[in-house]
């Protein structure tokens, strides 16, 4: 079951703390004064949803981004029926489905969440007009999405040049919470091997 707040106005100082995790998320990419900052949080809604639900669906166009304050997600692809895992998001991070946000089209990738979750949403068009409105959530924009293509980047780099052990130690120094809080053979999928085969290096690390 999903529930969803009314619209939760922020623009006091002193509720922020509600979004701790976000604004500092934000603020890890880009110094957002505390004047934008109540400007986009006046535009959050909160939900609470539960594990396992789909933020975004293949095939579906969506109309939001998603601020995560507490919970863990994924995001895959299914190919020839298998779930092919290519993202993480946490707290502090932002989900949304590509095709969605930034053509407004039907994406081609799943955004599930992997714990009890809650999670802010504000619509692609809400946000399109902070964009052009507001200098320091465009720069805070235009940072976060050339880092996330350097992070991809690096990704594929990985994948062509370390070896699957490599790929997960490196996984593992970067992210260790991951392990305690991901299922194993999402990771797997991530890092391009059979679970039997991450097993199997885990067991010898």
């Amino acid at each position: 079951m999903i529930i969803q707040h009314n619209r939760v106005t922020l623009h006091a100082t002193m509720e922020l703390h509600k979004i701790k995790n976000i604004v500092e998320g934000i603020r890890s990419y880009y110094p957002v004064s505390d004047e934008s900052i109540n400007k986009l949080a006046g535009h959050l809604t909160e939900n609470y949803f539960p594990k396992h639900h789909l933020l975004t669906r293949a095939g579906v166009k969506d109309n939001y981004v998603y601020f995560i304050e507490r919970g863990c997600a994924r995001t895959y692809l299914l190919i020839n029926g298998k779930e092919l895992t290519n993202w993480f998001s946490v707290e502090g991070d932002i989900t949304f489905s590509s095709d969605s946000l930034y053509h407004r089209v039907p994406g081609y990738d799943y955004v599930e969440v992997l714990e009890d979750a809650c999670i802010y949403t504000i619509p692609i068009e809400t946000l399109n007009e902070l964009y052009r409105t507001d200098i320091d959530i465009a720069n805070w924009s235009r940072v976060i999405h050339q880092e996330v293509l350097l992070r991809m980047q690096n990704l594929r780099i990985d994948r062509l040049t370390l070896s699957s052990k490599e790929r997960y130690v490196k996984l593992l120094k970067e992210n260790p919470n991951l392990f305690n809080r991901v299922n194993l053979g999402y990771i797997a999928s991530f890092l391009g091997m059979t679970q039997q085969h991450l097993s199997s290096i885990r067991a010898q690390w």
